[in-house]
């Protein structure tokens, strides 16, 4: 393959954006074009849940794009027509671009039933960034939402749902959650846990229309039952995006048709992703997807790669209990060389499947320490063995405990990034080569780049491989943090332990600086300064909330929200010269200082949280940044009834 060749790939989704990767990677000789429809950078929609959730900020959703490459464009423009006889393609501009060869990897949108209401405001999708802002700016006014589709994503877009007091309901048509990943015991602990963050379930029932006069009212069932309610979320399947194949008389079927190399019916044509059926089967999640850009990157390489289809793997987490289903659990044709093997207790039930001996199927709801083993051995189709199931009978572990948490005693064709398919071998080697940090496997291997689940074993993998001398990653600006955070500590520490200020015998004799809380006008500016500082550091608390790219990054409005505490903490000192003060003034203060120093103590463990182990960070951050969100929650009331009484005084 030589430069003067053109690839276009149409779609920048996860899938388009790793194809292209890829290309590059293998060090294809071609010039290579990405076609993206949406406005901004590419991202990735498989976290747009967390992201809608508040878990994640904006950035942390954006795929990585490559560098400066006089080889690679990327035009954010729509593909009308595709001429497949002379290789060449039309957007939305009217620009002609000629091809050699062309990717489809359009994606899927989603599935909307064909039912009556559907034009009114208030029935949202839930599929593009586009949708999670429009959700998220919907959430702050709805009062009852309805969600339709109890699969992984109906469940992950309830579950965000959940906030400002928003009663959510989920309409499942199936006969429990997940009907195609779990079985009943499964999805009855799944619905319970729903339950009990507040979500109402209904399962086997379906909506038959949305009723309204132009604003959403309420959902009919369809054994009649009116649900009102004024918001409704379908997150009831896909719909693969093949009409620019179909007007180019490419083959379809519910997918765009491919072969084992995931070519078209056209021979410079193909097509990856939840767009394409291979073998009779679309795939709705995004492994499917990389697993074909590989492929494909392979081939156009001039490699002899075969596409043989994709393993099925799903995982969710509801509240702090994991979800995971991996193949052929339920709905499968059992045959007599099946065999299930189930263990369950309270809220644990956990089930693997065999074919011949060899896992084809597991399910596990609840912490599961074997879960990323249990995950590489179903698609490895790995055997397990006469006392590896009665193991797994006796106190639901298939391994010894050693060797299931301990990753470096995974095989080395063992995939320990579910996400990528990066093998812990390949990991080794980066480790072994070049790379010394999380990051760096990351932007060596992929391991890590899309969900981050797996980072836990990349750094025990560090660990092992440079005798314990990992250098974990710092956080942004955490010396100016720290700082910070020991300033809030000093000077709550003067107010509690120091007497008040002395005031002069006389007016004529006063004390040096009492008119800073002694004189009206002083004290008034002492006073309103601290009111704006802490109404403006209560505000910037809500920037990881605000699900937009255009505030900048979440690090850098912490570090002035921790300064501000800092500065409340001076001005603080200023007004009240020392003293604690009486009765709601006293409560007041003690507030005002708890939530210096829970903050104070949060910021500090954030900055130094490289000296601790990852587990232990993310616990020991988590503590206190609820702690200190916690006693924040009464400072506004406190601080109106002060100003009140002040001034009515």
């Amino acid at each position: 393959m030589t430069e003067s060749l053109h690839i276009i790939v149409i779609g920048s989704g996860p899938v388009g954006v790793r194809f292209v990767q890829e290309l590059i990677e293998k060090k294809v000789k071609a010039k290579i074009t990405l076609f993206g429809n949406e406005p901004g950078r590419p991202y990735n929609r498989v976290q747009l849940s967390s992201l809608l959730a508040g878990d994640i900020a904006p950035d942390d959703i954006q795929l990585n794009m490559p560098g400066e490459l006089d080889r690679f464009s990327f035009i954010q423009s729509a593909v009308t027509s595709i001429d497949t006889s002379a290789k060449m393609l039309v957007d939305q501009n009217d620009n002609v671009h000629r091809f050699d060869h062309l990717v489809i990897a359009t994606g899927a949108r989603a599935h909307v039933p064909n039912i009556e209401g559907l034009d009114q405001t208030g029935v949202y999708t839930f599929r593009s960034l586009k949708d999670a802002e429009h959700l998220y700016a919907r959430t702050s006014r709805a009062r009852h939402i309805v969600v339709v589709g109890g699969g992984l994503l109906g469940i992950e877009t309830a579950k965000a749902l959940l906030k400002n007091n928003t009663q959510v309901s989920l309409i499942q048509q199936g006969e429990h959650l997940m009907n195609k990943q779990l079985d009943e015991v499964a999805a009855g602990i799944l619905e319970n846990c729903l339950l009990e963050l507040g979500v109402r379930v209904m399962t086997n029932i379906g909506v038959r229309e949305i009723s309204g006069s132009g604003r959403v009212s309420g959902v009919v069932l369809r054994n009649g039952e009116l649900i009102e309610c004024d918001t409704v979320v379908f997150c009831s399947g896909i719909t693969p995006n093949i009409e620019i194949a179909r007007s180019a008389r490419i083959r379809v079927n519910r997918g765009i048709l491919v072969g084992d190399r995931l070519q078209t019916s056209h021979p410079s044509i193909y097509a990856i992703g939840e767009c394409c059926e291979h073998n009779d089967l679309t795939y709705g999640i995004v492994n499917p997807g990389y697993e074909q850009a590989s492929v494909l990157a392979d081939v156009l390489s001039g490699g002899e790669s075969l596409y043989s289809g994709s393993l099925l793997s799903t995982s969710l987490k509801v509240i702090d209990m994991p979800v995971r289903s991996v193949g052929e659990v339920v709905n499968y044709t059992k045959t007599p060389f099946h065999r299930e093997y189930v263990y369950s207790k309270g809220s644990v039930y956990r089930k693997l499947v065999t074919y011949k001996g060899r896992l084809v199927g597991a399910i596990g709801i609840g912490v599961w320490s074997e879960d990323a083993r249990v995950q590489e051995a179903f698609l490895g189709q790995r055997k397990i063995s006469f006392l590896q199931r009665c193991l797994f009978k006796i106190c639901g572990r298939v391994w010894p405990t050693s060797q299931s948490q301990d990753v470096s005693q995974w095989p080395k064709s063992a995939v320990v990034c579910q996400c990528s398919g990066v093998t812990q071998g390949e990991i080794v080697s980066a480790i072994q080569t070049e790379c010394s940090s999380v990051t760096e496997i990351s932007n060596c291997t992929r391991a890590g780049a899309v969900c981050g689940s797996c980072k836990p074993l990349l750094t025990q993998l560090l660990e092992t491989h440079t005798n314990g001398q990992v250098e974990q990653e710092r956080e942004w600006a955490w010396a100016p943090m720290l700082v910070a955070s020991f300033t809030a500590f000093v000077v709550s520490a003067l107010i509690l332990s120091l007497p008040g200020i002395a005031v002069g015998e006389s007016v004529r004799q006063p004390a040096p600086f009492e008119f800073l809380w002694n004189d009206k006008f002083w004290k008034k500016v002492t006073g309103f300064t601290l009111l704006g500082l802490s109404v403006v550091g209560l505000l910037m608390s809500l920037r990881k909330r605000l699900q937009t790219q255009r505030l900048g990054k979440f690090a850098y409005w912490r570090l002035f929200h921790i300064a501000l505490g800092a500065a409340c903490a001076i001005v603080l000192l200023i007004h009240t010269g020392l003293h604690i003060g009486d009765n709601l003034n006293r409560l007041l203060m003690f507030n005002f200082l708890a939530v210096l120093i829970m903050g104070g103590i949060a910021s500090s463990v954030v900055s130094l949280s490289h000296r601790l182990k990852p587990i232990n960070a993310s616990k020991v951050r988590s503590f206190w940044s609820w702690a200190h969100i916690v006693v924040t929650w009464p400072l506004p009331i406190l601080l109106a009834i002060h100003i009140l009484t002040v001034f009515y005084f």
